[in-house]
């Protein structure tokens, strides 16, 4: 606790403000809505009729996926029955009594994109599929997902299923932070238990072939919805969502969108070498440093701490403060300020006490 009053009472203080300016882009592509979404600060990059409402077929599943991950069962054990596939589309191929764990069956979900699959983790969870969509409206009202409603958990178009591009990367920004999702939608291809039997299931992401640094997220077809896609891509330390209904051409779009969206990240070095107090040495100070690079899209804000003093001997590598490093007023990194050299301790009798020095 000590140290943490020390630091806010004798804190260094810097900081460093960086504006970045944004430059209109008209991208020629085939979605008929379509947004790109910087996923930790929640920053547009890009956007076409992102507002308008529209089907969104089994992109839904992200949402089924979310649900389940945030119930804390995914170790639980789920009977399938025959009312569970009283569906139609694309199958996963689960039977009544198949037996496996919710996590195996989220996984199966969204890799094979199988509408029993979402109608099995819906009656698990909640008893029917009515129970399940509502707990799905309860969750997008929570993420601010005011422009959609969900019918089904799979997709299906039925009733006023909708959604918008805006409202869906919303949702995958939520979903993205669960590692537990990331693990499961970054799979080209996983193999299952069911039954006791070992099956092996394909995801249908042409994405994930094309570039190591996308990690998901979901296709979708319907013949009212048309080819939907959301996909979310790593770019050095970001993760930018990418959504696009009724997409033609959507595997182009999202590649020619996040490579043109990428440019709007400035790189930016920071680094420094202060000279902090030591006590109870033959020097006055002892020399230290911090280096990282970031790539970011607003403003970037650096606020250093240190005590006012360190007593001998400090060793080359000791952390000796933080930088505390912020980007759109969000804390993104606590990085460590290092010692860069040894200072030893000095016992002669001419050595002032730091009482004499601070007093």
């Amino acid at each position: 606790m000590w140290v943490i009053i020390l630091l806010k009472k004798f804190a260094f203080f810097l900081a460093v403000l960086f504006l970045i300016p944004f430059h209109a882009y008209a991208a020629e592509i085939s979605a008929q809505s379509a947004i790109v979404m910087d996923a930790y600060t929640g920053i547009i990059l890009y956007e076409k009729n992102a507002y308008e409402e529209r089907p969104m077929a089994s992109t839904t599943k992200i949402m089924t996926a979310l649900l389940a991950i945030e119930s804390g069962r995914l170790d639980e054990t789920v009977s399938v029955t025959n009312e569970m596939l009283q569906t139609e589309g694309s199958s996963m191929g689960l039977r009544d009594g198949d037996a496996m764990t919710l996590k195996e069956l989220i996984t199966g979900m969204m890799l094979t994109s199988g509408n029993d699959s979402a109608n099995a983790v819906a009656f698990f969870l909640s008893g029917s599929i009515e129970k399940f969509s509502a707990l799905m409206n309860q969750r997008a009202k929570e993420l601010g997902m005011n422009n959609s409603y969900f019918v089904t958990p799979s997709g299906l178009d039925e009733g006023e299923h909708h959604s918008t591009a805006y409202d869906m990367a919303l949702l995958t920004a939520q979903a993205v932070k669960s590692e537990t999702f990331c693990e499961i939608v970054s799979l080209k291809s996983a193999e299952l238990v069911i039954d006791g039997k070992k099956v092996t299931v394909y995801n249908h992401n042409k994405l994930l072939s094309r570039d190591e640094d996308f990690f998901g997220v979901k296709t979708g077809f319907t013949e009212k919805a048309g080819r939907c896609l959301v996909s979310a891509k790593n770019y050095n330390g970001n993760k930018l969502i990418c959504v696009t209904l009724n997409a033609p051409d959507d595997w182009n779009d999202h590649m020619e969108l996040l490579d043109e969206c990428e440019s709007r990240y400035n790189e930016y070095e920071l680094s420094d070498t202060l000279e902090i107090n030591v006590v109870g040495s033959p020097v006055d100070t002892v020399s230290a440093s911090y280096k990282e690079t970031y790539y970011i899209l607003s403003d970037l804000k650096i606020e250093v701490y240190h005590k006012p003093f360190y007593y001998a001997p400090v060793r080359k590598g000791d952390i000796l403060g933080y930088v505390c490093v912020y980007s759109h007023e969000n804390l993104i990194e606590r990085l460590p300020v290092k010692a860069d050299e040894d200072v030893e301790y000095y016992a002669g009798e001419e050595q002032s006490t730091s009482a004499e020095i601070y007093g």
